[in-house]
């Protein structure tokens, strides 16, 4: 007689455990390869299982920006509410920020370097980051410092911010009353 397997079959897996597993596929093997291998598989990656974790910091540094405002809507939506980090360089426009923070329930981590979102919508929206513990906004030209307060007042869980321009380089805090700017060198 047979003795009985005692592993699942990959029809069996739970959909979170396929999302883990396929969370190592790029963004162009996700819907092109696996939907063809069974069904279940198709299931996982169109659930929010594969949606907790979003990485598009490479393909976002060297496509168009039109492009990244199309996908990432379309990725944070099948998150399903269930985003916990999301990393992507270069966002264009406040729109996309703003949908980001609207759909931010459970982010965690938001890295957003070489942004150009306007320090107006981050204060405005930094309330709906409330439980962000790790936020990344290195390089984003229109952050001042009035738009770090709001981040401090409102992102109570944050631990970590890192520094907005390289060691050594001053960063100029437009000042939004006098048109001035004051100058802050990082240690």
């Amino acid at each position: 007689m047979g003795r009985a397997s005692e592993f699942l079959h990959w029809d069996e897996l739970l959909p979170d455990v396929l999302g883990l597993i396929f969370s190592y596929l790029s963004l162009q093997e996700l819907p092109t390869i696996i939907p063809c291998v069974r069904k279940s598989w198709r299931k996982a990656i169109t659930g929010p299982y594969c949606r907790q974790d979003i990485d598009l910091a490479k393909w976002s540094r060297r496509c168009r920006s039109h492009h990244l405002d199309r996908m990432l809507p379309m990725l944070i939506t099948r998150s399903n509410g269930s985003l916990r980090s999301l990393h992507v360089s270069g966002l264009q426009n406040d729109t996309i920020f703003s949908f980001i923070t609207k759909n931010a329930g459970s982010l965690q981590v938001l890295r957003l370097p070489r942004s150009e979102m306007s320090g107006r919508i981050v204060d405005q929206s930094a309330q709906r980051l409330s439980i962000i513990t790790f936020l990344e906004l290195s390089y984003c030209r229109k952050i001042d410092a009035y738009t770090i307060k709001a981040i401090g007042k409102h992102c109570k869980l944050l631990v970590t911010l890192p520094q907005l321009a390289p060691t050594g380089f001053g960063y100029h805090f437009p000042n939004r009353r006098s048109g001035e700017c004051n100058s802050y060198n990082n240690p």
